[in-house]
């Protein structure tokens, strides 16, 4: 795989990954600068949501 190309998963990831949202449930949020590990496409009926996942092990606490 091209080191540009980012991985795309589809309506299921690895568990070290984790969108935004998913993140902020668990009280983190990703790190200054911290890059897009990986896309995740998610299809409900006719339509598909496309999210960036982050490495839970780069997250940083939640900032309030």
């Amino acid at each position: 795989m091209p080191k540009d190309k980012i991985p795309t998963y589809q309506q299921t990831h690895p568990p070290d990954l984790a969108t935004i949202d998913a993140l902020k449930r668990e009280g983190l949020q990703p790190a200054d600068g911290q890059p897009v590990a990986a896309l995740f496409k998610l299809r409900t009926g006719d339509r598909e949501h496309l999210s960036g996942l982050y490495r839970r092990s780069e997250a940083v606490p939640l900032q309030v």
